[in-house]
């Protein structure tokens, strides 16, 4: 018989934590019992989390990168990406850093120089060396409405309907802001409703002569 887990998650930060329902059966005291904690078995086939967020920057080229960054270090406060061969074009005024154990993100570029790049990003350590680093440098950042969203037709649909609640609202038009509420919410659902996976089976029918 398959045994059930009950699962929670949690976000602080930019960091997604999952935790995991104790259960008297899989050996936990009475103390602890229904409470939830870190995972205290391994999930073979992992688990699977669908969400969604709304992005502060894009990547335009994955080609248009560098993995010259061999650490990082402090300068006058700010976090200073230490290399050899760095470009120092004045395009690059953003960054994506991913293979650091500490500063993935995005990161504002305040100096650029072929043996570092300094950051705008707080920093107040010692000298670490760190090796894997990949920095991305194409980037748009989210700055004002003309920044494209990766949306679906019915979640833009849905964007539209609150508004329009929102609006009849302040008019004090109750009746309207109920219809256009109720609209939005059967614009979300048909949006996680196109999440299904899998084929969709047509059914045909011979025709009647």
């Amino acid at each position: 018989m398959a045994t059930k887990r009950k699962y929670a998650y949690y976000i602080k930060g930019n960091k997604l934590a999952i935790i995991q329902r104790e259960d008297a059966l899989a050996g936990s005291n009475d103390d602890e019992y229904g409470m939830y904690k870190s995972p205290t078995e391994s999930i073979t086939d992992g688990l699977e989390i669908q969400y969604a967020y709304t992005p502060t920057y894009r990547i335009n080229d994955i080609e248009d990168k560098s993995t010259a960054l061999t650490g990082y270090d402090e300068s006058s406060g700010l976090l200073k990406f230490t290399g050899s061969g760095l470009s120092t074009d004045a395009a690059i005024t953003y960054i994506v850093i991913k293979g650091s154990e500490r500063w993935n993100g995005l990161h504002k570029i305040n100096t650029l120089n072929a043996n570092y790049w300094i950051v705008e990003t707080k920093y107040n350590g010692a000298a670490v060396t760190e090796s894997g680093i990949t920095a991305y440098t194409d980037i748009s950042v989210l700055q004002d409405e003309t920044f494209e969203l990766d949306l679906s037709r019915y979640q833009v649909n849905a964007v539209v309907y609150y508004l329009k609640a929102k609006t009849a609202e302040d008019a004090g038009d109750f009746e309207k802001r109920e219809f256009f509420m109720r609209e939005f919410k059967r614009q979300l659902e048909k949006s996680t409703s196109a999440l299904k996976r899998g084929p969709y089976i047509v059914q045909g029918f011979k025709e009647m002569t």
